[in-house]
């Protein structure tokens, strides 16, 4: 005969197992209710922040920006704060954006550290234009200097094998001569780890996001990532963003391998909705970070431009 203890640890694994995914067939049912919804909503889908489609992390850019079920570190509370729970202790993570046409800059920091009570994060965004021209359609009055900052408060919880997370962000945007707008917004989010090697994550971003008098629209993201064999990572992902009739398609891959004593390289490239992308990572001591990532932007006219990661994640 089993064990009745044993027979009662086996029958509470199943009823988390049947919780667990009845918690996710109800997160998508919602998700898609929702995504539908954006279709017919009436919110403005012209919007300053850019900088909030563009992505962080130079490691989830060179593979196409297909990151929303691959991301464990600080990076998460960007693409999926969900899956902050994932980690073991502090992580850190910048990015810098260099060769950017049209005099723009964009940078990025995060800090993210797990508690009892799940994890929390923090994220700083920046972008910035620098002589933009002010005028009107025959004339020109000169040039100013344009700044953008979104500071997110991540928080994410692990379930069983389901992963929650949401943050909350502010948005504030400055010009050289005292104009300045604030507002705030939401984003959700959810992973599962389908099975050993595979997981699912959802996103839904800039949920009643405005800042002044504009709404931000909100976008929708679905990904998969298959680890087919050791040190390979296959992410996919769509996106769909309101009021938009298309859907971006993402896809990438990852190849890490060990050179020496905790000593790793890696190899990615991808696609972001037709846009090539390709970088390499360096892994020191199996904490400290260094990552490249050489992108073309969507929009023809912007050209191409590198990005720059160092952080690190300690245990």
């Amino acid at each position: 005969m089993e064990p009745s203890g044993l027979n009662l640890s086996l029958k509470g694994k199943k009823k988390m197992r049947n919780i667990s995914k009845k918690f996710l067939l109800v997160t998508l049912t919602v998700f898609f209710c929702v995504l539908g919804y954006s279709q017919v909503s009436l919110a403005d889908d012209n919007h300053g922040f850019t900088m909030l489609r563009m992505g962080v992390g130079a490691r989830a850019l060179a593979m196409g920006g297909a990151h929303t079920a691959v991301a464990s570190d600080a990076t998460a509370g960007y693409w999926n704060p969900a899956a902050l729970a994932h980690l073991e202790g502090l992580s850190v993570s910048t990015m810098i954006a260099s060769n950017m046409s049209f005099d723009r800059k964009y940078n990025y920091a995060s800090i993210a550290y797990p508690f009892e009570f799940g994890a929390l994060g923090f994220s700083w965004l920046n972008s910035g234009v620098s002589d933009f021209k002010r005028g009107t359609q025959n004339s020109e009055t000169g040039t100013f200097d344009m700044n953008e900052h979104v500071f997110l408060f991540s928080y994410g919880n692990q379930m069983d094998q389901f992963f929650v997370g949401f943050n909350f962000k502010v948005l504030y945007q400055k010009t050289d001569d005292d104009f300045s707008e604030t507002g705030v917004g939401f984003d959700a989010s959810a992973k599962w780890a389908v099975a050993e090697y595979a997981h699912l994550g959802l996103f839904a971003g800039d949920l009643g996001t405005k800042y002044g008098g504009d709404e931000v629209p909100a976008v929708f993201r679905v990904g998969m990532a298959v680890f087919p064999m050791e040190n390979f990572t296959v992410p996919v992902e769509i996106e769909k963003i309101q009021n938009r009739s298309e859907i971006k398609f993402r896809m990438g891959g990852e190849y890490s391998y060990m050179f020496a004593d905790e000593y790793y390289g890696a190899f990615r490239a991808g696609v972001n909705d037709g846009s090539f992308t390709v970088g390499a990572g360096l892994t020191i001591m199996n904490q400290y970070h260094i990552d490249y990532a050489y992108i073309t932007e969507a929009t023809d006219v912007f050209g191409e431009n590198h990005r720059v990661s160092i952080g690190f994640n300690l245990k």
